[in-house]
């Protein structure tokens, strides 16, 4: 992924793939699943031309067994 894009990745509409039918929502949706909803963070990370990392982090419950 270009540096470029890795700065648009998670904004609304930004896609490589439009003339492809693509949207530009779907990470836009995930990454506003993950920090509203899990309360978590979504990153993500590229080395260009060598691939891509997405590392998604949020807090889990214990259990009353576990505490």
């Amino acid at each position: 992924m270009s540096p470029d894009a890795l700065e648009k990745v998670f904004e609304p509409f930004f896609t490589t793939h439009r003339a492809h039918g693509g949207t530009g929502l779907g990470l836009y949706i995930c990454y506003n699943l993950v920090t509203s909803k899990l309360h978590g963070t979504m990153t993500c990370e590229s080395r260009f031309n060598k691939g891509v990392t997405f590392k998604i982090e949020f807090p889990v419950a214990l259990s009353l067994s576990e505490q």
